[in-house]
């Protein structure tokens, strides 16, 4: 618990550093990217300091392309 409250007080001091920067620029897309790529990267960060098994992004990878490269091998547009 003190890992996941250490990690948030951090990313919102660099934000708080940030955020306005970018905001006086005019640029809001990059904003909402600065804002979703913090948090997940929050979450990511107190998981792994709590000790929780995190996901393999290659196993997402495999589970999407192995029905779609299946399909290609079918109708002859993808030969191994």
């Amino acid at each position: 618990m003190l890992i996941g409250v250490s990690v948030l007080a951090l990313s919102i001091l660099i934000a708080c550093y940030e955020i306005p920067k970018l905001w006086k620029q005019g640029c809001k897309k990059e904003v909402g990217i600065y804002c979703t790529l913090m948090l997940l990267g929050n979450v990511m960060a107190t998981l792994k300091g709590m000790n929780k098994e995190l996901p393999n992004p290659a196993d997402w990878i495999t589970f999407l392309m192995v029905p779609f490269t299946k399909i290609l091998l079918h109708i002859g547009l993808l030969k191994l």
